[in-house]
């Protein structure tokens, strides 16, 4: 495994970020189903810290909270060797504020994912997005007594566009407070819109990239050529079905280059994303450990920059 520094702070992180979004329940009381099983997903995160890696993303709208609990359960005795990543923002109730980034928010939920986590400090609280009813200054100085108090180390965004994202660096600073240190946007082969504002702000302000999707939904791994496999994203969003058919073109140059070095198309689009500028760290969503095995194959190497050239060909901004 490969480790960096998250954007200009001086925690190191994996190249590669096990994502937790679909452990747990099928019918959880908020967020999305879960895909699976408590038992299967702690052999799965104990299996990504053999592999090396120690960034785990998580989030309190996860299978309805479920997912951190897991998460805890499986790093229990271990917790000093991973960074723990969780993020605040989503529905968790009926109620009128149990949703945002207000102060009150965001102080009850850090308590519930500390809580369900079993720790007594979160490594990286994120904004799963932008609270656009409440003042920035608000949120940023909720976090910055999150930090003070011990409860947080680092804070970072989700889902912010390069505008407000400087405007939350901006806040930060003329108010001494903690700054935001990465952004989790969705950035792959098959959606490379943060390369046009996000990213060039990212290099220029040092803020690391944490990315999510970045096998576009599955489709750079070119299992939606023949069929829809049987539980796949693109089985149950046929949308992932639609856009799949758009890069047919672009895989099969994945797959040209997979076969030449000896890889998968996986493992080179993944090789290909984690070393864009100001990218970190790229989370992977696994369901079998087979799958996990695999993505881990897509670090410890570099594409030459003649394939680097033929992938950026095939899949234009």
């Amino acid at each position: 495994m490969e480790y960096v520094r998250l954007g200009k702070s001086g925690l190191k992180v994996s190249r590669l970020s096990l994502g937790c979004w679909n452990f747990g329940s099928a019918t959880p009381p908020w967020g999305k189903p879960g895909k699976v099983s408590p038992m299967d997903s702690v052999a799965i995160i104990r299996e990504a810290m053999e592999q090396g890696i120690n960034l785990f993303d998580n989030a309190n709208r996860y299978t309805g909270g479920e997912a951190e609990e897991i998460l805890g359960r499986a790093i229990k005795g271990r917790r000093h060797e991973v960074v723990v990543a969780t993020k605040v923002h989503g529905d968790v109730g009926p109620g009128i504020n149990n949703r945002g980034q207000s102060r009150l928010h965001i102080m009850q939920e850090v308590e519930n994912s500390l809580r369900r986590l079993g720790t007594d400090y979160i490594d990286l609280y994120q904004a799963h997005n932008v609270d656009w009813e409440t003042p920035l200054e608000e949120s940023l100085r909720a976090y910055d007594d999150l930090i003070r108090q011990g409860k947080v180390r680092y804070i970072g965004c989700s889902n912010f566009p390069a505008w407000v994202l400087t405007k939350a660096l901006w806040v930060s600073d003329v108010n001494k407070l903690a700054s935001f240190i990465s952004v989790q946007p969705n950035y792959s082969l098959a959606n490379r819109a943060v390369e046009k504002e996000l990213q060039p702000m990212c290099v220029d302000q040092g803020i690391g990239m944490i990315l999510y999707s970045p096998m576009g939904g599955g489709i750079l791994s070119g299992k939606y050529e023949q069929n829809l496999p049987r539980g796949s994203r693109g089985a149950e969003e046929p949308a992932v079905a639609e856009r799949a058919k758009k890069f047919q073109e672009g895989v099969q140059i994945l797959k040209d280059i997979a076969a030449e070095l000896g890889k998968t198309p996986a493992q080179v689009s993944l090789n290909w994303i984690i070393h864009r500028p100001a990218v970190s760290a790229a989370i992977i969503g696994v369901s079998k450990l087979e799958q996990l095995r695999e993505n881990v194959g897509a670090v410890g190497w570099k594409l030459s920059e003649e394939h680097t050239l033929q992938i950026d060909e095939a899949f234009p901004v």
